[in-house]
């Protein structure tokens, strides 16, 4: 439920970019409905910290999924989309959680040395 607790600014611009594309393509009832699941389902996923393996949503391409989108409420900077994550490769946004991830990975490859 936590996932679409927003200001209400916040609400009134991204609620415009949602219904835009709908307001525009959507020739039925049944689509709107079809997006608006499709939209929370993809909100709740990627605001519900967890990061599941079986995760149907990771067949999507570039989708960032929970572990990516946690960054950006851990880091505030960067890490803005949620689904599609190229506009964060093409303007470097994500540069900060790419040096987290190698800072992680390093640091496992350092316990799994010292365990072995």
């Amino acid at each position: 439920m936590q996932a679409e607790y927003a200001h209400p600014l916040e609400t009134l611009i991204l609620g415009a970019g949602f219904f835009i594309g709908i307001a525009l393509f959507c020739n039925h009832l049944i689509l709107l409905w079809a997006w608006v699941i499709c939209r929370l389902l993809e909100t709740i996923d990627v605001h519900s910290g967890y990061d599941m393996p079986l995760n149907p949503l990771h067949l999507l391409p570039f989708y960032g999924g929970a572990r990516f989108h946690d960054f950006h409420h851990m880091n505030f900077v960067g890490n803005y989309s949620s689904t599609f994550t190229w506009w964060d490769k093409i303007f470097g946004t994500d540069s900060q959680f790419q040096s987290y991830v190698e800072k992680v990975n390093k640091q496992k490859q350092v316990m799994e040395k010292k365990t072995k």
